[in-house]
């Protein structure tokens, strides 16, 4: 009978264990990002990046660097607003400033999320001085 009992709660673990695996795969998204860019506080190199949402609230994303393996973990509460409408595509939306690019929206099947403005990105929109805050969206693939 403990046979039985250890066989049933190691089948039910192992279900359990490729259950999450599966849901893990549905939850990220990767994008070849061509420019340097600020998320939050932190600024991040050009490369192919994976976005993924560790928790089960997906106010929090995990940004990560293919090549360096670098990652950061930043709050990113659901958005609904959504570039996505407009071309029905997985997108990454980034507030341009001037040369400076800053993370502004994720909007894909996987992870959903946006960015409140950073403080570099604040200060140097409240400048002006002639420079317009622009839009740049970039595809994602969803993983």
């Amino acid at each position: 009978m403990t046979m039985l009992k250890t066989t049933m709660m190691l089948s039910v673990g192992a279900a359990t264990l490729w259950g999450a695996g599966a849901l893990s795969a549905q939850t990220r998204a990767v994008a070849e990002i061509p420019f340097e860019f600020t998320a939050q506080n932190t600024t991040l190199p050009a490369g192919e990046y994976t976005i993924s949402a560790p928790s089960v609230t997906h106010s929090l994303m995990l940004i990560r660097n293919k090549v360096t393996r670098k990652a950061i973990l930043v709050l990113a509460p659901g958005s609904d607003k959504g570039y996505r409408r407009a071309g029905e595509m997985n997108a990454i939306a980034f507030h341009k400033v001037g040369d400076h690019y800053f993370l502004a929206e994720v909007d894909t099947e996987a992870v959903c999320g946006s960015m409140a403005p950073s403080k570099l990105e604040r200060e140097l929109a409240s400048k002006g001085n002639g420079q317009a805050v622009d839009a740049v969206i970039v595809a994602a693939l969803v993983h």
